[in-house]
């Protein structure tokens, strides 16, 4: 069978692996609105994290100077450690409440992630029934109709 005769294939639906959607501003917890991400950038491995990790953060720039800051910061506390004495001292004086309130900013995010990125879905009001709901009309309407039928 020649080439030519064939019939082309349905092409297949491909699937957009594109980046998820960015969950309303309303549902920012605590340690990812701007009054305490703007503050934390000297608390060293804390605000790269938060930046990397956060599903609103996710812009090029952001995430690349986030990367920068996380490996340069890294690299200079583990030099200052080598070096020992009160340098060694005050690297861990400046690096210790970042790990701090990274441990406690990640555990929180662990827990509460999937309530804050899939928030329940707002069911109907219950206040409001709909007329066409057999289960909201009274037994004597239904009554009713059934002897008109």
């Amino acid at each position: 069978m020649s080439q030519e005769n064939r019939e082309p294939l349905p092409a297949q639906p491909e699937k957009e692996e594109g980046p998820s959607p960015v969950p309303p501003d309303e549902l920012r917890p605590w340690y990812y609105q701007y009054w305490f991400l703007h503050p934390m950038i000297v608390f060293w491995p804390l605000w790269p994290v938060l930046i990397i990790r956060s599903p609103w953060h996710n812009g090029l720039v952001v995430g690349a100077l986030a990367w920068a800051w996380l490996i340069i910061g890294g690299y200079l506390a583990f030099v200052r450690l080598q070096v020992g004495g009160t340098v060694a001292l005050s690297t861990v004086a400046i690096v210790a409440p970042g790990l701090l309130f990274t441990v406690i900013t990640q555990a929180h995010w662990i827990i509460n992630r999937r309530r804050i990125l899939n928030p329940p879905v707002a069911r109907p009001d219950a206040e409001t029934p709909d007329d066409n709901d057999p289960s909201t009309r009274s037994r004597r309407s239904l009554r009713r109709r059934r002897r008109r039928r």
